[in-house]
C-alpha cells in the first residue's frame, strides 16, 4: 500500500526551489502534490505503488532534512555571490584575450 503524508513549509522561511529540489531527488519513492496556501508551502507525498510503507516514511524524513539542506544553499549561495564574483572578476581581470 502507498503511502500518504502532508507537510507544510513557511513560506518566510523555505522557498518553493527547495522544496522541488527536494521533491526531485526523493521522487524514487513518491510523487508531490505542492501548492500554496496562505503563508504555507503545502506538499502532499503519495507513495510509489512500489514503495514499502516503512521506505517511504524514512523518504519523507529525507524529504524534510534535503528542503531545508537546499534553502541552506540556496541562501549561502545568495550571500557569498558578491564575494565570489569580486574573485572571479579580478582572477580575469589581467587575462589577455589575443
Amino acid at each position: 500500500m502507498a503511502g500518504l503524508a502532508e507537510v507544510t513549509f513557511d513560506c518566510k522561511l523555505y522557498g518553493a526551489e527547495a522544496v522541488q529540489k527536494a521533491a526531485y531527488r526523493g521522487m524514487n519513492a513518491f510523487t508531490l502534490d505542492l501548492k500554496v496556501e496562505g503563508d504555507g508551502i503545502v506538499c502532499r507525498l503519495v507513495g510509489n505503488i512500489t514503495t514499502e510503507q516503512e521506505a517511504f516514511e524514512r523518504a519523507v524524513e529525507d524529504f524534510r532534512k534535503d528542503v531545508l539542506d537546499y534553502q541552506l544553499r540556496a541562501q549561502l549561495q545568495a550571500e557569498t555571490a558578491p564575494i565570489r564574483n569580486l574573485i572571479m572578476g579580478l582572477a580575469f581581470s589581467n587575462l589577455r584575450l589575443d
